[in-house]
C-alpha cells in the first residue's frame, strides 16, 4: 500500500515534501509530486526545471509507494487530462483488464484508465461509474485540472484524513502528516470530497433478516469467505497471517492451507498467555507454519510510545490491540513479508462482542447496533490496524470485510448469531461454517478473548506501566 497527499494552492511545494517525509513508512520504495503540470519522481524541482510553472493548477498531489505485487509504478499517474494518486488493492483487476483491454499489472493504473474510459467532461460522473466496477480496498484522488475528487472504499479499509482549517484544504493518509491536527477529520467512507466539499457516494450499511434458510446461508457464507481469502492471497510469494488461534484467524488459516497458499502465521504474547499457548497448539494440530515472540514488560515499554504514534490515539483499548498487531506485523516484516491478513470485522458482522447478547430479546435494536458498529468500524478499528501495520511498511488485508461476505452477513437473522442472553460464545453461524471447513471443534467454539487480554499486553500496561508517572504522562498527551 501507499500514502496519498492532496493540497490546495494555499500550501507550498515544501509542504508537500514535508508531508511525504512524515508518511515515508507507508511507501519507502518511491515518491512523487504533481505540481503545476509536471510530475517529479524521487526529487524536488530545481532551477533547471523550466516548465515548473507551465500550468496554474489549484492542487498539489503527492504519493509514497510501497511495492507489493505487479508493476511497481511510481505515482502520481497521468493519462489524457487526468492525474491520479491512489492507495489501492483491486481484487477484480484481471476481470477489469480483460473487459477494458488494459495492458498493466498496476491496480492504480486500472483505476485511472476506467475513470478515463467513462470521462466525458464530467469528473464526478466518471468516478461514480468507475466506483461501481471496483472490488477492492482503496483511497484515491483524481484531478482533471478543473475539479478533483477524493474517495475511499465503502468500508473504509484504507484511511483518508482531511482538514479545511482557515480555508486551507489538506488531505493525507494519516494525521501525522498535518502540522496542525486540531481540526483533522476522518472521511466517512460513504462520502467523497469534491472540490473541497463533502458529497454522498454510497448508503450506510443496514442490517436486515432477508436470508432465512440456514443451509443457504451457510453455503453463501462459505463460498464468499473462501473467495475473499483467495482474492487477497493471489500472486504473492510470501503471505503473513495475524494469528491468535481464535475462530476468525484459524478459519483464514484453514482456507489458506486448502488453497495451497504459502503463508506463515505470526503470534506474540507473554509467557503462558492464552493466545500464545493456543496458537502453538493449533498450529501443530492443523499443521501450519507459526512464528512467535514471547514478550516481556520491557517489550511493552519499548513499544508503548511508538504504538501511540502509529495509532494517533491515546485510547487505552486501542493501544493494547494496536501494540499486539504492531509487534506481530513487525515479526512478519523481518521475514520480508509485504502483506498480512487479519480476521478483523468478524465480530461486527457476526455479533461476536459480549455486549450484543444483552439485546437478543429486542432483535431490531440488535440489528441497529450491528449496523452502527459496521458503519463506524473505520473509526474504531480499521484505521488503527492499517496504521500500525503500515508503520512496518506492510499492507493489511481483511477477508471478512470483502463486499460479498459483508452482503451475506448483513442479511443473517439474529437467531443464527446469538442463542440467548446467556450466550457465552455468540456468532454461531460463523462458528458452524468454520467447523465444517475444518477448524478444530475446540477452536471453532472457543470463547472470544480480545487481543489486548489474550496476549497479556493489557495486564502489563495497567498493572505495571501506568503505575509510573512517565507512562501516564505519555498516555495523557493530547497530541495523539
Amino acid at each position: 500500500m501507499c500514502s496519498i497527499i492532496v493540497l490546495d494552492n494555499k500550501s507550498s511545494l515544501d509542504d508537500a515534501y514535508w508531508m511525504l517525509d512524515k508518511l515515508n513508512h507507508r511507501g519507502p520504495d518511491a515518491h512523487g509530486v504533481y505540481y503545476k503540470g509536471n510530475v517529479y519522481y524521487n526529487r524536488k524541482p530545481d532551477q533547471f526545471d523550466d516548465n515548473s510553472k507551465k500550468m496554474n493548477d489549484d492542487i498539489i498531489l503527492a504519493h509514497n509507494l510501497l511495492s507489493v505485487v505487479g508493476d511497481n509504478i511510481a505515482q502520481p499517474l497521468s493519462s489524457s487530462n487526468l492525474v491520479l494518486v491512489a492507495n489501492a488493492e483491486i481484487y477484480n483487476s484481471q476481470e477489469l483488464m480483460d473487459k477494458y483491454n488494459l495492458d498493466t499489472d498496476s491496480d492504480c493504473e486500472i483505476i485511472l484508465k476506467i475513470i478515463e474510459y467513462h470521462y466525458v467532461d464530467n469528473l464526478k460522473d466518471a468516478v461514480f461509474k468507475a466506483l461501481g466496477e471496483l472490488d477492492g480496498d482503496y483511497a484515491f484522488c483524481v484531478y482533471d485540472h478543473n475539479d478533483y475528487l477524493i474517495v475511499r472504499d465503502r468500508m473504509g479499509v484504507k484511511p483518508v484524513y482531511y482538514s479545511n482549517r482557515l480555508d486551507k484544504f489538506i488531505c493525507a493518509s494519516e494525521k501525522k502528516a498535518f502540522k496542525d491536527k486540531s481540526e483533522v477529520t476522518s472521511l466517512n467512507p460513504r462520502q467523497a470530497i469534491y472540490n473541497g466539499q463533502l458529497i454522498d457516494v454510497a448508503d450506510e450499511y443496514t442490517r436486515c433478516e432477508s436470508l432465512t434458510d440456514i443451509d443457504e446461508i451457510k453455503c453463501k457464507l462459505r463460498d464468499a469467505l473462501v473467495t475473499a481469502v483467495d482474492k487477497r492471497s493471489r500472486n504473492l510469494d510470501k503471505l503473513a497471517l495475524l494469528f491468535s488461534a481464535g475462530v476468525d484467524s484459524t478459519l483464514i488459516a484453514v482456507i489458506l492451507k486448502e488453497l495451497d497458499v504459502d503463508f506463515t502465521a505470526y503470534t506474540i504474547g507473554t509467557a503462558n498467555s492464552q493466545d500464545l499457548e493456543f496458537a502453538k497448539k493449533v498450529a501443530c494440530d492443523i499443521d501450519i507454519p507459526l512464528k512467535y515472540n514471547i514478550i516481556t514488560k520491557e517489550d511493552v515499554e519499548y513499544y508503548f510510545e511508538p504504538t501511540l504514534n502509529s495509532i494517533e490515539d491515546n485510547n487505552l483499548m486501542k493501544l493494547g490491540v494496536g501494540m499486539a498487531i504492531k509487534m506481530a506485523s513487525n515479526l512478519a516484516s523481518m521475514d520480508e513479508c509485504k502483506v498480512i491478513l487479519s480476521g478483523q470485522g468478524a465480530d461486527e458482522l457476526f455479533a461476536g462482542y459480549n455486549r450484543y447478547k444483552n439485546k437478543i430479546n429486542t432483535p431490531q435494536q440488535l440489528l441497529d447496533e450491528l449496523s452502527s458498529d459496521l458503519n463506524n468500524m473505520y473509526l474504531v478499528n480499521l484505521e488503527r490496524d492499517d496504521k500500525v501495520v503500515m508503520s512496518n511498511s506492510m499492507e493489511l488485508r481483511v477477508p471478512f470485510l470483502d463486499k460479498d461476505v459483508v452482503d451475506v452477513a448483513c442479511r443473517v437473522p439474529v437467531k443464527y448469531l446469538i442463542d440467548s442472553p446467556e450466550d457465552s460464545i455468540r456468532k454461531h453461524i460463523l462458528r458452524d461454517v468454520a467447523y465444517e471447513l475444518g477448524v478444530p471443534e475446540t477452536i471453532a467454539y472457543r470463547p472470544k478473548k480480545a487481543a489486548q487480554y489474550g496476549t497479556g499486553i493489557d495486564k502489563i500496561i495497567r498493572k505495571k506501566l501506568l503505575k509510573q508517572e512517565k507512562y501516564r504522562k505519555i498516555l495523557d498527551n493530547p497530541n495523539y
